[in-house]
């Protein structure tokens, strides 16, 4: 008894973690954040291509590539204050890196420029999953959980006030329900962020470092 009391009231604390509604903030942001970046990206790096034989294409195509790093930055930024994960910097500039033209193409050899490219362009598609994932599940359990008032208005689904309020209890296990898979989706979106906008360089100059310590 004392054991499913725990696990109900695990269950139940969802609903009162301050990291639950910083999760469905993130992924209530993946859909428009993902749709702009997209937009830009690809109108950005597609004129950028294209104009490439009349020289306006190449200062495009820096504006855009400085532009994406930046963007980058802020999802970096975003993911860790609102899914409280830590991830890497993007890069360590290396010290003997002076000139703009040498930090951009130290840049464009760093695997995490285009990992990080990658990213911003699945944020599209990840966003759209999100939301739709979202609305479904919290219209579903709304639904639910107002089904008596619908029943009293003539619009529920049940066929008594009896089965409305059934309904409506159910509704609220749905809605626990609910939050736990949105915060494995956030989960899931977290650690795909941290593989894509983290170094991997500072990781392992982390790791040589802990190492040599410890001789």
């Amino acid at each position: 008894m004392g054991e499913m009391g725990t696990i109900l009231h695990e269950f139940a604390n969802v609903a009162f973690e301050k990291q639950t509604y910083m999760n469905l903030l993130y992924l209530l942001f993946s859909f428009p954040l993902g749709t702009a970046y997209f937009a830009f990206l690809v109108t950005g790096l597609s004129l950028g291509f294209s104009l490439l034989l009349m020289w306006i294409g190449l200062p495009l195509l820096i504006i855009v590539f400085l532009a994406w790093w930046e963007i980058a930055s802020f999802e970096r930024q975003m993911a860790i204050w609102l899914l409280g994960i830590d991830i890497p910097e993007l890069y360590l500039a290396p010290s003997d890196k002076k000139n703009i033209i040498e930090r951009i193409s130290f840049r464009l050899k760093n695997p995490v420029t285009w990992k990080s490219l990658l990213f911003l362009l699945l944020k599209f598609p990840i966003g759209i999953i999100s939301l739709t994932i979202m609305l479904f599940l919290v219209a579903l359990s709304l639904g639910m959980l107002i089904d008596p008032l619908l029943y009293v208005i003539g619009t529920g689904s049940a066929d008594s006030l009896l089965e409305s309020i059934m309904i409506s209890i159910a509704g609220t296990f749905v809605g626990l329900g609910s939050m736990h898979l949105l915060n494995l989706l956030a989960y899931l979106e977290a650690n795909f962020a941290k593989k894509m906008l983290g170094s991997e360089q500072i990781v392992h100059k982390e790791v040589h470092f802990i190492a040599d310590a410890q001789f």
